[in-house]
């Protein structure tokens, strides 16, 4: 009774927060934290974090992944990997090591825990951005396909970088498993591709006899699958739903089939798994000392200055169709990567409490300034857009 009381409280606060910031233009994830942080003990005590919580957060990690990799294709990647390389080190690889720097030598951190706090703020998410790239009609231009190649290349290095960090002991192993494991999904990904007639039939079959629960349940169990494999080699799972939803996508199951997974997941994220995982990632909200709040203002500044200079460049000899101003806007929004990597980082011990705060007030932070450099156009939220995480 006490888990359903918790989680009607983080449920219907973060969903009335969330709609409430969204509609002066901010991402609902900013809403739906400080949901968890009002409800934590550090502010009104009337929910406590619990491991029943937790577990409910996993399987929520696990779905919101999964919607993530349904957006993504290897085909956007491939096909723009110069440009995706360039966003990266502008957008995430230099800002990064400079904050991870600062953290291990100027505020003696620990060395994972400093690269991670550093990857969870400095990393742009895949998930606001598409929106961002939708709501202002760059989804079809080759410029917004550019920045979305960057974004998946930066998510998926700052994945391998928590994995490196859970098993730093075996780092090699680590880096040579995901590799060759990254190899193993472009080649599944081609194979089916190069069967897409038969794989497309087959779903499209199971459609046409409503089916559909079917259908949901070959997809996450294949996404189950592959999270337990990522995890029996030492890597996270939540990698394993994220890289599923990659192989889901028109070609490999047919449009009708896409449409009809993507807006059932959306639904179901928008409405429980996504308010409930960013309202209890609030819960262990603590108030920062002074010696925190100065790694907090100096990783934010880095992360907005370093990085937004960079990509101000990067986008002059990148771009042609979308200004370096919207550009900085856009790949300086913060969303549910960073979160989902420091809650991961603080079940393992990588990173203690205040530190995890630091993620989360950094998050909020850029999230409420970045997006400003936008239009308000862009802004605006959409009825029919994608996940705003």
């Amino acid at each position: 009774m006490e888990i359903l009381i918790a989680l009607l409280l983080l449920l219907s606060l973060s969903t009335i927060l969330g709609k409430l910031f969204e509609r002066i233009g901010v991402t609902e994830i900013v809403g739906q934290i400080i949901a968890g942080m009002i409800l934590s003990p550090a502010i009104l005590g009337i929910v406590q974090p619990s491991s029943v919580l937790s577990g409910i957060a996993e399987v929520a990690i696990f779905f919101i992944l999964l919607f993530i990799g349904l957006q993504i294709t290897t085909e956007v990647l491939t096909n723009h990997l110069k440009s995706a390389t360039s966003f990266t080190f502008s957008s995430f690889v230099i800002p990064v090591t400079i904050m991870a720097l600062i953290a291990v030598f100027v505020f003696h951190l620990g060395v994972a825990a400093g690269v991670i706090t550093a990857v969870a703020i400095g990393v742009p998410s895949i998930s606001i951005i598409s929106v961002l790239v939708y709501r202002y009609a760059m989804i079809n231009l080759e410029d917004g396909k550019r920045i979305l190649s960057g974004v998946i290349m930066t998510d998926i290095l700052a994945f391998v970088v928590l994995a490196a960090a859970l098993k730093a002991s075996h780092l090699a192993g680590v880096i040579i498993s995901i590799i060759v494991f990254i190899a193993a999904l472009l080649y599944v990904d081609r194979t089916l591709r190069y069967h897409d007639a038969k794989v497309r039939g087959f779903f499209e079959r199971m459609i046409k006899a409503k089916e559909e629960a079917v259908v949901f349940a070959i997809i996450i169990i294949l996404s189950l699958i592959i999270a337990a494999i990522l995890q029996l080699i030492g890597i996270t799972y939540v990698l394993g739903a994220l890289f599923a939803g990659m192989l889901v996508h028109k070609t490999t199951v047919g449009s009708k089939t896409t449409r009809i997974l993507e807006n059932t997941f959306r639904r179901l994220n928008d409405s429980f798994f996504i308010p409930v995982f960013f309202s209890i990632a609030g819960l262990d909200f603590a108030v920062p000392s002074l010696t925190y709040t100065e790694i907090l203002v100096s990783m934010v500044v880095i992360s907005a200055v370093v990085g937004g200079t960079l990509n101000y460049f990067v986008s002059k000899n990148r771009l042609s169709r979308i200004s370096s101003k919207e550009s900085i806007g856009i790949l300086g929004s913060r969303g549910a990567v960073g979160i989902i990597i420091a809650t991961l980082a603080l079940q393992s011990g990588i990173i203690s409490i205040s530190l995890y705060t630091v993620v989360l007030v950094g998050t909020i932070i850029l999230s409420l300034i970045m997006p400003l450099l936008l239009s308000k156009k862009a802004r605006t939220p959409k009825k029919d857009a994608v996940v705003a995480m």
